[in-house]
């Protein structure tokens, strides 16, 4: 009785499903998306600028021909470049963030303006790289270290290998959040497959410091895309900026360590 109950409940569950092809309404929002990091790197630094997509699955339309002025306290430390042009990718002359200065991002679009702010917090040395061996290969491990929030982003190479075929992509990247908060939706996230990679590889790490507000805005951005779809979500709303009205988006300034591994 209680496995016909079982495919009872099955069969209902599965023939209610029904195609539905009803168009999905598309809004023009006015709004500029800002996607942009300052490191204590010495290079050229990019903010990317674009417009919101029209539909589902669409391409993001560039938004070119911007003024855009990167200030160091009070004094205008680059006006940036759009390279190339058209591409909505604007970059500052080579020039890295100091600790303690406090930064400010200067838009004119269109007739408007747009502004954010934000200072690079410390940011803690890198451990010792962590990694299993499997028969599939090497994958990383998430070591959380330290007291404050951070992520590392993680490139890896085996071009040089003899593991490397031709025409397969023999690289990847991997990124660890770890932001000290205790979310049950980050806990009981929907698992990911795993990034295995052969021996000889080479693994190059970045650690980002994370301020206040950039924890906050990563913290919402997760809840909304790798930690959605697990036991536990969270109501779905905008993810929270630090940009004036009519931009969406971050500006962040970060401390950076970095050093590389050889998998042997």
């Amino acid at each position: 009785m209680r496995t016909f109950r079982l495919f009872a409940l099955l069969y209902l569950l599965t023939s209610c499903e029904e195609k539905f092809d009803a168009p999905v309404p598309s809004e023009d929002t006015g709004l500029l998306v800002v996607e942009g990091v300052l490191t204590n790197e010495r290079k050229r630094h990019l903010v990317k600028l674009s417009l919101p997509y029209p539909t589902q699955n669409a391409q993001s339309q560039p938004a070119t021909g911007a003024l855009v002025y990167v200030i160091e306290d009070s004094t205008v430390l680059s006006a940036l470049t759009e390279f190339p042009s058209g591409s909505g990718n604007y970059y500052t002359q080579v020039g890295r963030a100091v600790a303690g200065k406090v930064y400010a991002l200067f838009i004119e679009y269109k007739g408007r303006e747009y502004f954010a702010q934000d200072s690079p917090a410390p940011v803690q040395p890198l451990q010792r790289l962590q990694y299993t061996a499997s028969r599939e290969g090497y994958t990383l491990a998430l070591n959380p270290t330290g007291q404050d929030p951070n992520y590392i982003e993680h490139t890896i190479n085996w071009q040089n290998t003899g593991a490397c075929v031709a025409g397969e992509p023999c690289e990847g990247k991997v990124i660890f959040y770890d932001l000290k908060t205790i979310d049950v939706n980050e806990i009981y996230k929907p698992d990911k497959e795993a990034f295995f990679f052969p021996k000889q590889t080479t693994v190059f790490r970045k650690k980002y410091s994370v301020s206040p507000a950039y924890k906050i805005f990563l913290r919402s951005m997760l809840s909304e895309t790798e930690w959605r779809g697990g036991v536990f979500d969270v109501q779905r709303e905008n993810v929270p900026t630090n940009l004036s009205e009519g931009a969406v988006g971050f500006f962040a300034v970060c401390s950076v360590v970095q050093d590389s591994t050889l998998i042997e």
